[in-house]
């Protein structure tokens, strides 16, 4: 088959043995998979192995069963969760998931979607509505990460919020907070078209950092937040947002940010802020985003820039390092 794996110095499109279906496992044909920011880094930062194939965000049609697997049909649609998981370790246990030593994770340590088959335990796959397009599927693991960080903001009706960066995460992240009934949001970002897609899917407010900061937002307009969401990885963007929460506020790093922030731990006790760090999901989030998204009730096809083959994934991948208008990119294998 096709795919696209690591190599020094960037990704290039080759061809791969075939996967094949492991006890437990079923092989799905991928229709779409999203170009996630995480794997742009991996190959900036020549941080993946060589032939590691990335690609975690992924949706298609069962094409081979193993014989111990049951309750799937060939050419049945699925979203695939990428997070694999045992259930009785403490990781599982604490709601980490992915950090199970028990289980792979598709497109970090096992093969992922930027590949025209791959191999996923049939507890990973959730079914689709007959009449949904496979390609939805796609958007459910950013749509899961979003709902994950959003349950942690604690939010709702009265409540204002900021956004702190509005890639495609970002943006699911303002789609739930829609959801949660939140009066007032905000996002932030420098990108142009990442900050027009930002007020298409549910931002009430939508400020270009590259023009004005988030503190001198809140001077202006003279209201804090009850939380914010920071899923820019901008330096000093974490105590930025601690600046700008009202008392008993939250900030949720999404982010995987390398840096290390100064915090006054003096506001944040007097305060009474709270700091989370919100990454991956668990698998009742991964079903509540399939949920939502047969539903109708979040626009995730609204921010979709591009839809490439697999030959151009590697050009794709160096593009979004500096998006301009680019929001979302798919791939279609």
């Amino acid at each position: 088959m096709k795919a696209v794996v690591c190599v020094p110095g960037g990704a290039e499109l080759t061809e791969v043995p075939d996967p094949r279906p492991g006890p437990g496992d079923v092989v799905v044909a991928v229709d779409a998979c999203g170009l996630c920011g995480s794997d742009v880094h991996t190959i900036e930062r020549g941080m993946g192995r060589p032939g590691q194939i990335l690609g975690h965000e992924f949706s298609g049609r069962v094409a081979e069963i193993a014989p111990d697997v049951s309750g799937w049909k060939v050419g049945q649609a699925v979203a695939v969760n990428p997070v694999g998981w045992c259930g009785s370790c403490r990781a599982c246990g604490r709601g980490v998931p992915w950090l199970c030593n028990a289980a792979g994770n598709l497109g970090v340590s096992a093969p992922g979607a930027y590949a025209q088959y791959v191999a996923a335990p049939q507890n990973q796959l959730v079914a689709l509505p007959d009449g949904l397009p496979t390609e939805l599927g796609a958007h459910a693991e950013p749509l899961a990460v979003a709902l994950r960080a959003a349950g942690l903001a604690r939010l709702g009706p009265g409540d204002a919020a900021l956004v702190y960066g509005v890639g495609p995460i970002g943006l699911n992240v303002i789609m739930c907070l829609r959801l949660a009934g939140v009066e007032q949001i905000v996002g932030a970002g420098r990108s142009p078209g990442r900050r027009a897609a930002a007020a298409k899917v549910g931002a009430d407010v939508v400020i270009d950092t590259t023009q004005i900061s988030v503190t001198q937002h809140v001077r202006d307009s003279g209201r804090r937040f009850a939380a914010v969401l920071e899923c820019s990885a901008a330096p000093g963007a974490i105590t930025e947002a601690l600046e700008v929460l009202e008392p008993g506020g939250t900030c949720v790093e999404v982010a995987l940010t390398q840096e290390t922030p100064a915090i006054s731990m003096f506001a944040m006790v007097a305060s009474g802020l709270r700091l989370a760090g919100s990454c991956s999901f668990a698998p009742e989030d991964y079903e509540a985003a399939v949920g939502h998204i047969a539903a109708g009730r979040v626009p995730v096809a609204d921010i979709i820039s591009e839809r490439v083959g697999l030959d151009a994934v590697p050009e794709a991948l160096t593009r979004l390092r500096h998006p301009g208008h680019l929001v979302r990119v798919l791939t279609r294998p």
